[in-house]
């Protein structure tokens, strides 16, 4: 790879030379591709901003030029980042902007740690805390639900996948990614096994609407498209190539639009939400449900459970504000003498 080592000093190590390390390190963890291109994505990036801004080597970052980048973060539009979606005129979401700051904190640890910084400490220590605005996600309704299916053409193969992978987004709440990923033998009786984040792997059961449809979908409409005989991703494009996950975006945005969804994203993690909130709605208790969602932590799932408890207290708000129990209306109907 043409990477020079060098000396426990980090005089003679180069920024660019110091991330490809990290991202080797990355490969002999076995870490998942996704994460791994995200790595790359966002410090290759990070790389390029300070070599335009003279910082090199990997002693010329300094505190302040990792100040210098979160700033010029903030005053970029998403579509800077990521030109293949060129509709996303607007500035980087605080959450966007914190995961380049994670990455590149968990870099600089990592130069720490292999002894590249020599006797610096982390420039991004003293960097102060971010905080991230705590917005209510919106779900979709049962009507717009039902709306998003009704559009489905079932006498096409690609109508029939559709509604498929909507009864599948529905029904689960995976991630994108475990169902873009998802082979034929992952598909069992009365569930799925699917790949979650850190090549862990979960069982998600599958309601009989749901089981029915990727049956019929894996057994008549899937078989009718052109594919390889050795393809075994059980989504597949109009080519017959796996729908990845730009595809299934593709696919929803297509879906959403036909059936006249506003007000709220198009996107799988809206399923997400919309399956955990139902969930909790339903009488679900979220131990299970982060088990499902397949969370490491339950600080993760409290989101949800937050997200709910808020919609709650909104459907119950007419019932008990003390505004119901004043006459107002009564009072200037009198003063009208109606």
């Amino acid at each position: 790879m043409g990477i020079v080592i060098s000396d426990a000093s980090g005089t003679s190590m180069k920024l660019s030379e110091a991330i490809q390390g990290y991202v080797m390190d990355a490969h002999i963890a076995v870490q998942s591709p996704r994460y791994i291109a995200m790595k790359q994505q966002r410090l290759g990036y990070f790389a390029n901003w300070c070599i335009a801004h003279g910082a090199v080597q990997l002693e010329q970052v300094t505190p302040n030029v990792i100040r210098a980048f979160i700033v010029h973060l903030q005053g970029i539009k998403a579509h800077e980042l990521n030109p293949h979606r060129p509709t996303q005129d607007k500035p980087l979401a605080p959450l966007t902007i914190k995961g380049y700051r994670t990455n590149v904190n968990a870099f600089f640890r990592w130069a720490k740690n292999e002894g590249y910084l020599g006797g610096r400490d982390v420039p991004t220590k003293s960097l102060p805390p971010q905080r991230i605005p705590q917005y209510v996600i919106e779900t979709f309704t049962p009507e717009q639900l039902q709306a998003m299916l009704d559009v489905c053409q079932l006498s096409t193969p690609l109508g029939y996948r559709d509604y498929a992978l909507l009864l599948i987004l529905i029904d689960t709440g995976a991630r994108v990614s475990e169902i873009s990923g998802l082979r034929l033998g992952d598909v069992h009786d009365h569930y799925i096994t699917v790949l979650g984040k850190g090549s862990k792997e979960r069982e998600i059961g599958l309601s009989p609407l749901a089981e029915q449809a990727i049956w019929r979908y894996i057994h008549q409409a899937r078989a009718t498209l052109p594919h390889d005989e050795h393809e075994d991703h059980v989504f597949l494009g109009r080519a017959g190539k796996p729908l990845l996950r730009s595809g299934v975006y593709q696919a929803l945005e297509r879906i959403g639009q036909t059936a006249g969804i506003q007000g709220v994203r198009l996107s799988p993690h809206t399923f997400r939400h919309t399956f955990a909130v139902s969930w909790l709605k339903n009488g679900g208790d979220i131990f299970h449900l982060s088990r499902i969602l397949g969370h490491t932590e339950m600080q993760t799932t409290q989101i949800y459970l937050k997200d709910f408890q808020s919609r709650e207290a909104r459907a119950e708000h007419a019932q008990y504000s003390p505004l119901g129990n004043l006459k107002l209306g009564k009072k200037r109907a009198k003063q009208k003498g109606v």
